[in-house]
């Protein structure tokens, strides 16, 4: 990898790691399902502007819109509304041995057994996490959240048999646009005060609703398709292990959050786990949830 797409995906990296805490600020302004709205708003119409629409069935985007963006972000954005950043963050980089597990089973891609091994310590890493202080008495966040990976896992299964003839970035384009107007609903079913909050927004929280749908979509999303494009999926994949550092440093930092020991030990066997399960994997699953 060159000195470029090296810098390329350390950038990557850091988008997506600061996108958590923007969104986690997001969210203590506009509710949880309205944020992602915003966001996969923000991001369809630009992307779809740039890149154009993809060869797929409208019927079959929908669907895979609601699976892959639509109902696990707005369940992720709920827990995040309810838990630190770097529980959230954690607990997602189960997203990677879900996925294999869900491939396994529905595709039959079997991995090898550093994948197996990775899943395992994966799951022990989550146990930790969730007995941290952070997490106690957040049953329901932590349930929202792991709920999320689950379906967001079911989606990239639906979205890999799209291919990427057409591109990336065309068909996440067109996944963001038509995943709005379904979050839209779901906000104004569960949600309420959105006309309010429309209202009261300052410059500033309109700023972090923007970052996670031009800064994480847009260009974290545009810079992991050109790399995958360019080279093997275990040399980038590895790179998304930093979004979790990022993210946690970020909270601390800002939103000062504290780290319990329990957390730190949950989180390093949670990427270590994840660092065997990407090794492992089957060459075609795109580990890329961490946004």
């Amino acid at each position: 990898m060159s000195r470029s797409h090296l810098a390329l995906a350390f950038l990557m990296s850091l988008v997506f790691g600061a996108g958590w805490v923007f969104g986690k600020t997001a969210t203590s302004h506009f509710s949880p399902i309205l944020v992602a709205m915003f966001r996969f708003g923000f991001a369809g119409i630009l992307l779809v502007i740039l890149c154009g629409w993809p060869k797929v069935p409208l019927w079959q985007l929908w669907f895979a819109s609601a699976c892959a963006l639509g109902i696990p972000y707005s369940f992720s954005y709920i827990g995040l509304s309810q838990l630190n950043v770097s529980v959230t963050v954690l607990l997602v980089q189960l997203e990677a041995p879900i996925l294999i597990v869900l491939s396994a089973v529905l595709l039959r891609e079997v991995p090898d057994r550093s994948a197996i091994a990775g899943v395992v310590l994966a799951v022990a890493g989550v146990v930790f996490v969730v007995g941290a202080p952070a997490a106690e008495h957040q049953h329901f966040a932590i349930m929202m959240v792991m709920v999320s990976m689950f379906i967001w896992a079911l989606g990239q299964i639906q979205v890999r048999r799209f291919g990427l003839n057409d591109g990336g970035l065309k068909l996440l384009g067109a996944l963001c646009l038509l995943a709005a107007p379904q979050l839209l609903v779901l906000s104004l079913i569960f949600e309420n005060g959105q006309a309010a909050a429309v209202r009261q927004a300052s410059a500033l929280v309109w700023m972090q609703v923007l970052y996670l749908g031009l800064g994480m979509t847009v260009i974290g999303q545009g810079i992991w398709f050109h790399l995958v494009a360019r080279h093997p999926l275990h040399d980038v994949a590895p790179f998304l292990l930093l979004v979790p550092l990022f993210s946690i440093a970020a909270g601390v930092a800002f939103l000062q959050e504290t780290l319990s020991g329990t957390t730190i030990v949950g989180g390093i066997l949670i990427i270590l786990g994840v660092a065997l399960a990407a090794l492992g994997a089957p060459s075609s699953i795109k580990l890329d949830r961490s946004s």
